[in-house]
């Protein structure tokens, strides 16, 4: 037994990182059109991990569709990532689940910021397919002070903004529960200095979206 355990885990590999080049015009306002990737040459099994690399990404659904104005706001910022891991078990390499490749930055809304100083926590679930891209993203949000239109105004941006992530195509489905934090400061109108933002909503507000239901 001990025999066949340690041969196991022998088919195991150390992860491996490459290093990613977005490509495109305007990636900010737009998100790449793609990447080109180089995985370390110097590893045994090198070309595998390029050749697995170059698929993986070659997959993705890019570009992305422009990204829309939320009320009176830019467009959200899009970023790509830098990095990729590559993981092998059985001697297949394939990048490593969870790593968001193309993400756009959360944003507040005018009217949400209008109504003066919060604080928002939202949860977004997402179940990437074999295109990275997840068509239907769930989100859940919390807001300080609590208010259920802030609320509902934060779960719609953020479900619109999630459809534009995409993450690094893997042979299996799985779901990746992310959180962010924005929050809004305006002047006090008779002071002209900064209003003090209101403290976190508590985390424990928001259910992770990856439990089954």
């Amino acid at each position: 037994m001990i025999l066949i355990l340690a041969s196991a885990f022998a088919l195991i590999s150390e992860p491996v990182v490459c290093e990613l080049a977005p490509q495109g015009r305007d990636i900010q306002q737009r998100g790449p059109t793609g990447f080109t990737v180089a995985c370390p040459a110097d590893h045994e099994d090198a070309a595998a991990i390029q050749s697995a690399a170059e698929a993986s990404l070659a997959a993705m659904d890019l570009p992305l569709p422009r990204p829309r104005r939320q009320g009176v706001n830019p467009r959200p910022p899009v970023g790509g990532a830098r990095q990729m891991t590559m993981q092998s078990e059985n001697g297949v390499w394939q990048p490593a689940p969870g790593q968001s490749l193309v993400q756009a930055a959360p944003v507040l809304s005018g009217r949400t910021t209008a109504r003066g100083s919060v604080s928002i926590l939202c949860a977004v679930g997402f179940t990437p397919g074999a295109n990275g891209a997840d068509p239907q993203p769930s989100a859940a949000c919390a807001s300080n002070p609590v208010a259920d239109s802030i609320v509902q105004q934060q779960v719609s941006a953020m479900t619109q903004l999630a459809s534009l992530w995409r993450f690094a195509p893997v042979g299996a489905s799985y779901c990746v529960d992310r959180r962010f934090e924005v929050s809004a400061t305006r002047l006090d109108r008779a002071t002209g200095e900064q209003e003090e933002a209101p403290p976190s909503p508590d985390p424990a507000l928001l259910p992770d979206l990856c439990e089954p239901r």
